[in-house]
C-alpha cells in the first residue's frame, strides 16, 4: 500500500505546506478545546495542594521543586523516545498511594511531554510525519466512534472512550513515526520499557512470603505480570542474540527477579505466552537452545526456595481446567457474540456494552477487542482491526523470512511482542487499555520505513546518505546534478 507522507518542514510547495500547518493548528485547538475540559478541575488541585505546600514548608521548597520537574521534563522532550517508553510505564504505578498527592494525572502528563517532544521534532528539527498506507484502516473505526455517539446508551461515557482513543491512545500510534528515526531510537526504548519492568518486579519482592499474589504499585497482578513477560521478551529477543554466552550468563539474576515476579504475579495469559515467545525467540536464534536450559534449570532449583506465595500457584495450576480459568470471561465473550450478532452493521455504540448487560461494573467489556468493536462499533470497525492486523503480522513475517533482515534483533524483538499483544487483546483489555497492542501494530510498518530510508545517494566523487526522515524535496536536491559532475545518478542500496 502506498504511504502518506506529511511533512512539515522546510521543503516542499508553499501553499501545500500552509494548508497543513492550518490544518494542524485546527486540531491542536480542537485538542486543548477539550483539553481545558479534563484539565480545569487538575488546575485547581494544583492552586490549592501548590498553597498548602507552601504554607507548610515555605517557598524556597516549592520553587526548587518546580524546577527539577520543569529540567526533567525538558530532557525528556529532548529524549522523547523515553518519555514515550514512560507513558506505558506510568499507568503501573499511578494507582499507588504514595502518588495521591500529585496534583496532576500522570498519564496526561508524560503524554503531554511525547506530544511536545513529537511538535519538537517535526517543526525544530524539521523531521516528516511518514504514516504508512495500511493506517487507512483505522479510518473506518474512528468514523464508526464518531456515528455511534448518536446512538450510545450513555453519550457522557461514548464521548469519555472516543476522546482517550483519540487523545491519548493515539500517541502511540502516530509518536513512533517521527520519534523512532532509526534503530538506536527503537533500541533505547525498549531498554527503558525493559528496564522499568524490572523495577516494578524488584518492588515485588517485598511480597514475597505472604498469602497473596505479586501486585505492581497500583496494586494489579495482571499488570506485574505483564510488566515482566514483555520485560523478559525484549531481553530474550534482542539483547541476548547480541551478547557472547558469558555475558548472557550475567545477566541472568535480572532474569530470574523477572521470572520470579512473572511467576509470583499468577497472571495465567502473561506466564503461558511467555513461554510460546521464548520457545519462538529459541527458534528463530538457535545458540538460545543453551541459555533456555541452563535458565530453565536455575528457575526449576530455586523456585522451592523462594517463598512464592501459594496463591499464585493455585492461579497458575487452574490452567489445567480452561474453563475454569476463563471464569467470567466466557460469559462475557458470549455476550459480546449475542451483541454483535443482533446488532451487526452499526453496534450498539461506543461504551455501550457495559449498558445493555446485565452488571455494567462487572459485565463493563467483552474482554476480546474483535467482540468490544464489533458489539459496539459493528463490524466495519472490527474487520478493520482484523485487516490491520494481519497487514502488521504479514509485513513482520515477510522481514523475517529475509535472512538480511532477520539479522536485526529488533525484527524477531517485535514479531515476538506482535504475538504477545494481539493474543492479550484476544482475552484482555479493552481498546484503551491495549495501548501497547496499538503501538506494536505499527512498529513492522515502522521497521520497513527505516529500511527503505537506509539507502544511500551515491554521485561520482562523494557518496551522500539519506537521512532516516529524508523528504522526497531533499532527496530530489541531492540527486540535481552539480556543476562540475557527470549528469547522472546512481543509487545503491546498503545492506
Amino acid at each position: 500500500m502506498k504511504s502518506l507522507n506529511l511533512n512539515y518542514g522546510f521543503a516542499g510547495p508553499f501553499v501545500p505546506k500552509r494548508l497543513a500547518l492550518w490544518a494542524l493548528v485546527v486540531v491542536v485547538l480542537f485538542s486543548l478545546g477539550f483539553a481545558c475540559v479534563f484539565l480545569s478541575a487538575a488546575s485547581h488541585r494544583v492552586e490549592v495542594q501548590t498553597l498548602q505546600m507552601t504554607a507548610r514548608v515555605g517557598l524556597l521548597k516549592p520553587i526548587c521543586f518546580a524546577a527539577v520537574g520543569l529540567l526533567a521534563c525538558l530532557c525528556l522532550v529532548r529524549y522523547a523516545e523515553i518519555a514515550l517508553a514512560l507513558f506505558f510505564l506510568v499507568g503501573l504505578v499511578k494507582g499507588d498511594p504514595r502518588f495521591a498527592s500529585v496534583p496532576v494525572d500522570l498519564t496526561l502528563l508524560v503524554g503531554a511531554i511525547v506530544v511536545a517532544g513529537t511538535v519538537y521534532r517535526l517543526f525544530i528539527k524539521g523531521q516528516t510525519l511518514y504514516l504508512p498506507g495500511e493506517y487507512f484502516f483505522y479510518l473506518p473505526l474512528l468514523a464508526m466512534m464518531a456515528l455511534s455517539l448518536a446512538y450510545t446508551p450513555d453519550l457522557a461515557a461514548g464521548l469519555d472512550k472516543t476522546l482517550r482513543f483519540v487523545c491519548l491512545t493515539s500517541i502511540g500510534i502516530l509518536a513512533p513515526f517521527v520519534l523512532f528515526d532509526d534503530d538506536s531510537k527503537i533500541r533505547n526504548f525498549f531498554v527503558a520499557v525493559m528496564i522499568g519492568g524490572l523495577v516494578l518486579a524488584i518492588n515485588s519482592l517485598s511480597m514475597l512470603g505472604g498469602e497473596e499474589r505479586l501486585v505492581s504499585p497500583s496494586g494489579l497482578n495482571t499488570e506485574l505480570g505483564a510488566a515482566s513477560s514483555v520485560s523478559i521478551i525484549i531481553i530474550w529477543a534482542m539483547l541476548f542474540p547480541r551478547w557472547r554466552l558469558v555475558t548472557r550468563l550475567l545477566f541472568y539474576p535480572a532474569l530470574g527477579v523477572l521470572a520470579v515476579a512473572l511467576i509470583g504475579s499468577g497472571g495465567r495469559f502473561a506466564n503461558v505466552s511467555t513461554v510460546v515467545c521464548l520457545a519462538l525467540g529459541t527458534l528463530l536464534c538457535r545458540k538460545l537452545f543453551s541459555d533456555i536450559l541452563i535458565a530453565g534449570g536455575l528457575t526449576l532449583l530455586a523456585l522451592p526456595l523462594l517463598w512464592i506465595p501459594q496463591a499464585s500457584f493455585e492461579y497458575l495450576h487452574s490452567l489445567v481446567h480452561p474453563a475454569e480459568a476463563m471464569g467470567t470471561r466466557n460469559d462475557l465473550m458470549w455476550l459480546g457474540v449475542r451483541m454483535f450478532s443482533n446488532h451487526p452493521v452499526l453496534g450498539v455504540g461506543v461504551d455501550g456494552f457495559r449498558f445493555l448487560s446485565p452488571n455494567p461494573l462487572t459485565y463493563n467489556y467483552p474482554h476480546n477487542l474483535f467482540l468490544e468493536l464489533g458489539s459496539e462499533l459493528g463490524m466495519f470497525a472490527a474487520f478493520a482491526f482484523v485487516a490491520l492486523a494481519f497487514c502488521s503480522f504479514r509485513e513482520i513475517v515477510k522481514q523475517l523470512s529475509d535472512a538480511r533482515l532477520r539479522a536485526n534483533p529488533l525484527v524477531p524483538t517485535v514479531f515476538l511482542l506482535l504475538i504477545y499483544v494481539f493474543l492479550d487483546a484476544m482475552q484482555s483489555g479493552d481498546i484503551n487499555d491495549l495501548r501497547l497492542m496499538w503501538f506494536v501494530l505499527g512498529l513492522p510498518f515502522l521497521l520497513r520505513r527505516l529500511q527503505m530510508t537506509s539507502r544511500k545517494v551515491e554521485i561520482v566523487g562523494e557518496v551522500i546518505p539519506l537521512s532516516p526522515v529524508a523528504t522526497a524535496h531533499s532527496t530530489a536536491q541531492a540527486m540535481r546534478p552539480r556543476q562540475g559532475h557527470p549528469q547522472f545518478v546512481k543509487e545503491q542500496t546498503v545492506s
